[in-house]
């Protein structure tokens, strides 16, 4: 125990260690060996700055520099160091020779900071004279707030995304552009109500707005809300995309809406030329290319979405299908049995599914409000948390059997277990102890198979006493 307390370092030492080390690589010119003890840092000390601007040299030297613009978007993304950020990406944007951004992230330094010098020189250098300061300004928040957006969305960050918009001031909130990423964040927040209301005011004062209408019928799409969907992809169907930016968007809506063909035809042209290698456009080219029967191409761009750390890139179409495929296989026919303990027993099997919310379709939710107030408590139990007593033993002996890789596709033993379970309950026998009626249930069900069980293998199934299940197998008995 002493050797093991010797060798634990602390936090802090552990910082410290890391930037030593890098600081002697970055003397020696050793960027990729830097980096990585940089990112070391990072990883356990995330607001460390002068590690953030360290590691942002290193992948300009590796020739990285959109990580090293990454580094600074998520600084500005938080509303840290907002004049070393804004400085470093206007000049990291001069050595790449992007002068649009160089000129307006340099703005946005100067508006921050002050230094009137930086604008002077920035002036001189692309050659320009704009002295309307109060558009100038905006013009540069505008734009900061578009890639920072675009940054956040791309990883999948939702959420901070949001937050980034509504920390900025009314009048960068109120204008056009603005609103209209922030509905799309709405949009795939699945906060339906709310994106609607702005993408109605959206077009009703641009109705050829190509964005608001992508992401409009896509909504409209998801709100089942059909006569109005149909009339909006017809006019999507008629949209001639005018640069990068509205192929993409219009690529990504084409493939939520399932016409992988149409949308194959506006995102493959763009990722083969490096444009939006982002989060979005992997996910829907691997979705597409599942679809149109291509799997391999698909894994393929599904493993690129680990470049992503903070996004959740949630299950890969082909596990979507198989489950897809097992709902409607299994689960769908024990939810429509006039048998309750089946429909019990169907929506156990539902909760079951990774990534069940991809099957949670207007069609699935039209067969749960089918079912009846018993099948309605249950589901109340499982997705509020409501406290049932009875539903609560019931499921935890289901659970008991799912994890047992003996029982865990013997659904006439989930159908005995019910049955059983009800019986003991109206007798009242001590809810706490589970598992021995558990094993109890299975010797039972087994021996009336060709597969029969010892009650020896049983307690060892279940990790019970042979004492515990005889006990539990007299109460089954006299029920």
């Amino acid at each position: 125990m002493m050797t093991q307390a010797h060798n634990i370092i602390p936090f802090n030492q552990d910082v410290a260690l890391y930037e030593k080390i890098a600081t002697q690589k970055l003397r020696q010119q050793a960027y990729d060996k830097a980096r990585y003890y940089l990112e070391k840092v990072l990883e356990l000390s995330p607001e460390h700055f002068e590690a953030r601007q360290q590691l942002a040299t290193c992948y300009e030297k590796l020739r990285h520099e959109r990580q090293a613009e990454a580094l600074y978007y998520d600084e500005i993304s938080e509303g840290r160091h907002l004049e070393a950020s804004y400085y470093a990406l206007s000049q990291l944007s001069i050595s790449l020779n992007e002068p649009n951004k160089a000129y307006l992230f340099g703005l946005n330094y100067v508006f921050t900071s002050g230094d009137i010098a930086y604008r002077d020189e920035l002036e001189s250098m692309f050659d320009v004279s704009y002295h309307e300061e109060a558009a100038l300004k905006q013009e540069s928040q505008l734009f900061t707030v578009q890639v920072i957006f675009q940054h956040l969305f791309g990883e999948g960050r939702l959420l901070e995304a949001r937050s980034y918009i509504l920390r900025q001031e009314a009048k960068i909130q109120e204008s056009h552009i603005v609103r209209n990423l922030l509905a799309m964040c709405y949009l795939y927040l699945n906060e339906n109500q709310v994106a609607k209301e702005m993408y109605e005011r959206l077009l009703r004062e641009d109705s050829s707005d190509v964005y608001a209408l992508c992401h409009y019928t896509l909504l409209l799409h998801n709100m089942n809300e059909h006569q109005l969907f149909e009339r909006y992809v017809q006019r999507l169907n008629k949209i001639m995309p005018m640069n990068d930016d509205e192929t993409f968007k219009l690529g990504i809506v084409l493939s939520y809406l399932k016409q992988y063909e149409a949308s194959q035809q506006l995102l493959v042209p763009l990722q083969r030329k490096g444009k939006f290698q982002t989060f979005q456009l992997f996910n829907a080219l691997s979705v597409n290319y599942y679809y149109l029967g291509n799997k391999s191409q698909s894994e393929y761009f599904w493993n690129k979405l680990s470049i992503f750390s903070r996004a959740h890139a949630g299950l890969p179409p082909w596990i979507v299908d198989e489950h897809i495929t097992y709902f409607d296989e299994h689960i769908a026919p024990l939810l429509t049995s006039e048998d309750q303990h089946q429909r019990l027993y169907g929506i156990f099997l539902l909760n079951q599914l990774n990534g069940k919310e991809v099957l949670m379709t207007q069609d699935v939710w039209e067969i749960l409000e089918t079912l009846g107030d018993y099948e309605k408590l249950y589901l109340s139990y499982l997705i509020q948390g409501l406290h049932l007593k009875k539903l609560d033993f019931i499921h935890r002996g289901m659970l008991v059997l799912y994890d047992e890789k003996t029982t865990r596709e013997e659904s006439a033993l989930y159908l005995s277990w019910i049955s059983y379970a009800e019986g003991l309950l109206a007798i009242n026998v001590d809810q706490e102890v589970l598992e021995p009626y558990i094993a109890a249930v299975t010797y039972l069900y087994f021996n009336t198979t060709e597969r029969s069980q010892s009650i020896a293998n049983c307690c060892e199934m279940f990790n019970v006493t042979e004492t515990s299940v005889l006990k539990a197998l007299d109460q089954l008995m006299s029920i």
